[in-house]
């Protein structure tokens, strides 16, 4: 029927758009149908499969066995007749979908593009005081055929209902008023400035109370109209024409006012003077009376059938009033001083001078086709630029209002901050990552609903954003896997679970049990990190399968991608297999003292590319795992921990040297940390120009804990030294001697 219906040339765009609803719907059915369908052939085929091979050619099978064969694959070649037969149908309706769009596409190209009388013309301005004639005398006539229809049998008594329905919807909007309130009733209440959080806030609960506010009054109304009669269907077309130019205007207009906040610099949210800020709010609340007026007399003008005449001059007025608007809203934004002291507040929206340029292109455009003739495009233009306005202002609010939400509900100091970090026992680092992560997905959220609405609002008919939605919720085929949101969704929750779990048993398993066993700490690295990777493998294999990915296509794949992985990606794969085998033979572990041509320092952890090592300065070398298996690197415990210290010091030939020994010896022996065995030994290694050249030797269990303790050492035999009288020449003393 839809393929014979697009045969016709004088379907208009409402037309298409229904036929192409209604083959979204079949593509929708039949690819349904055709995945119901996948379960029973699965049903089948395992059924001849249990029968075994099929006799070869020229053999024979029991009877039985050959009629039950025979059976099952008549059902399976009924049942893929049908699945063919429901793909094809998918197949031709996403064709016809694709012709409909090309229709949509034309029709529309010629409506904007079709050049009518200039606004310079006079023969324009004639047709429409004609029109807006014809309009009143026909919106007249509308209320006297309406008043005659509905005198007779409509009773007055229902109107009664109107205060009554009034007074209820009241207290319940009064309670909602007074909840809403408590959020910056502190401040209204008292000399403290608002924060960001309450100014904020006073956007939203401004949009919120006037709806609630326009429920309240227009709703009594209608129900006491419904309900006494006096609501007939063409009365209905006036009444759907002044509730929402009336609701609309003043919904946007408070949205403006409370962005702008005329006379109340403290709740302004935008970088402008008083005068401005009064300018802006009266511009763009014109600005939004005049586009919705225009939308809603279209519409008024349709049902009262006037003239194409007159609806070409309304939408030129409009185009050439939105234009003017936007022009003076410009020129008003661009002159003015901006808030008289904006420190320590955030001010929104300081992008916008950015893009006036090209937004004075536009406009410009709009003129320039408002002057040739070309008035739906200037129409087109003018009125997706201020919609565009609203909508962004509109994500933008609630993008900064998130913002400003998390960081008061997570301040330490807030009533929800001290309650959060009582409850989870977080450190504040994590809950600085918990806001951030908050903030990102209400961040993507908001880009996931704001772009599509983006994309409706600027594209024309034959783009349809539903189709796509079809289409990506029946899922797209890559192979033997269809791929869709639920199942993608699944694996990426198969996934996180995995790694959940995974973490969690590496958790249990070095406090519960490494820790206990009083293992190396590098032991107890490589066992958690040989856990971690096997726990991830199982998840993703999980994943994977409960995808429905066949393990035997991966092998082909990874046996097809082999060469292009050993040329492309020989020095990574080489990086990993090092990794594991630094986690396996334990060469060097976490925790090590380790030096390399790039510096010296300890290893912190072995990833699966490369090893981090912390130098001494709080410097982080990246060795790359490979220069470690291949390379020279100098580990002072590898074997063990024990190191070794060495103190050296010049003293005076006048000096006793026996003593000295005896002083650096005991002065060992003494310290705590300096092991009996190997027992600590001194050696006179040069008769140096300066004076005789000592050498303490000794050893320490831990070898980080030799330089400690050597300047310990290095202390207690500077005071033993003045003690005794032994002193330790200086060089520029002894050089000036030497040069005497």
């Amino acid at each position: 029927r839809v393929t014979e219906d697009l045969r016709n040339p004088t379907l208009n765009d409402q037309q298409l758009s229904a036929e192409r609803d209604a083959l979204e719907k079949v593509k929708r059915q039949a690819a349904e149908a055709s995945a119901l369908i996948e379960g029973p052939v699965t049903e089948v085929n395992q059924q001849i499969a249990s029968l075994g091979p099929a006799p070869a050619e020229g053999k024979t099978e029991p009877a039985g066995v050959a009629t039950t064969r025979a059976d099952l694959q008549a059902t399976l070649d009924k049942l893929l007749g049908v699945k063919s037969q429901l793909d094809v149908i998918a197949v031709e309706a996403e064709q016809q979908t694709g012709r409909v769009s090309a229709l949509q596409r034309d029709q529309f190209f010629q409506r904007i593009f079709d050049r009518n009388r200039s606004i310079l013309n006079p023969g324009l301005w004639y047709d429409m005081g004609i029109g807006t004639g014809v309009l009143v005398a026909g919106v007249a006539a509308l209320l006297r055929n309406w008043w005659a229809e509905v005198s007779p049998t409509a009773d007055p008594r229902g109107l009664l209902l109107v205060p009554v329905f009034i007074v209820v919807f009241a207290v319940g909007f009064r309670l909602l008023r007074r909840w809403l309130s408590g959020w910056t009733s502190f401040y209204s209440a008292s000399n403290r400035a608002p924060d960001d959080i309450t100014r904020l806030w006073r956007v939203l609960r401004g949009l919120i109370t006037m709806v609630a506010a326009l429920f309240v009054f227009v709703a009594p109304i209608i129900m006491a109209l419904e309900a006494s009669g006096y609501l007939t269907p063409r009365f209905m077309l006036l009444v759907d024409a002044i509730v929402p130019l009336i609701g609309g205007t003043v919904l946007y207009t408070t949205l403006i006012r409370r962005i702008a906040a005329p006379g109340l610099p403290a709740w302004r949210i935008i970088d402008l003077d008083d005068r401005a800020a009064s300018r802006f709010s009266l511009l763009a609340g014109l600005a939004v009376f005049v586009n919705l007026a225009n939308a809603q007399l279209t519409t008024l003008a349709e049902g009262l059938f006037l003239g194409i005449n007159y609806s070409i001059a309304q939408s030129a007025l409009a185009a050439l009033a939105l234009l003017v608007l936007l022009s003076l809203i410009l020129l008003t934004l661009r002159n003015q001083e901006g808030l008289a002291s904006p420190t320590g507040r955030s001010v929104y929206f300081d992008w916008f001078p950015k893009v006036t340029p090209f937004l004075w292109l536009i406009i410009l455009t709009g003129f320039l086709a408002l002057a040739f003739g070309y008035l739906s495009l200037a129409n087109f233009i003018a009125q997706k630029i201020f919609r565009t306005a609203l909508l962004i202002a509109i994500l933008f609010l609630l993008h900064h209002l998130t913002d400003a939400a998390v960081a008061a509900s997570l301040d330490s100091q807030s009533g929800f901050g001290k309650f959060f970090r009582r409850f989870s026992r977080l450190g504040e680092r994590a809950i600085e990552r918990l806001g951030l992560l908050v903030r990102t997905i209400v961040d993507v959220l908001l880009i996931l609903a704001g772009l599509p609405l983006l994309f409706v609002l600027w594209t024309v008919t034959w783009v349809d954003l539903g189709s796509l939605l079809n289409t990506a919720s029946l899922g797209v085929k890559l192979g033997e896997i269809t791929l869709s949101p639920g199942l993608i969704a699944m694996v990426l929750l198969i996934l996180t679970c995995g790694i959940i779990v995974t973490n969690l048993i590496n958790r249990w398993l070095d406090r519960r049990i490494l820790r206990e066993t009083r293992l190396d700490k590098g032991v107890r690295d490589s066992i958690t990190k040989g856990a971690s990777y096997a726990g991830y493998i199982l998840a993703a294999g999980f994943a994977f399968s409960a995808a429905g990915l066949d393990f035997s296509t991966i092998a082909i794949i990874a046996g097809a991608l082999g060469v292009g992985i050993g040329f492309g990606l020989q020095s990574i794969v080489n990086n990993f297999i090092s990794g594991l085998i630094l986690l396996a033979e334990r060469p060097i572990r976490v925790g090590d003292w380790v030096a390399v041509d790039a510096g010296q320092g300890v290893v912190k952890r072995i990833n699966v590319r490369a090893t981090e090592i912390e130098t001494f300065e709080s410097c982080s070398i990246i060795v790359p795992n490979l220069m470690l298996i291949t390379g020279v690197v100098k580990n002072w415990t590898h074997g063990d921990t024990v190191g070794q210290l060495m103190v050296a010091v010049t003293v005076d030939y006048a000096s006793d040297a026996e003593l000295v020994k005896k002083l650096l010896l005991d002065t060992a022996r003494e310290h705590e940390k300096v092991l009996t065995y190997p027992e600590p030994s001194v050696t006179l290694a040069r008769f140096a120009p300066t004076g005789l050249d000592f050498e303490l030797r000794g050893s320490v269990a831990d070898v980080f804990d030799a330089g400690g303790v050597a300047s310990d050492i290095r202390f207690t035999l500077l005071t033993l030294f003045r003690e005794k009288g032994i002193t330790i020449p200086q060089p520029l003393a002894v050089l000036q001697a030497l040069q005497k």
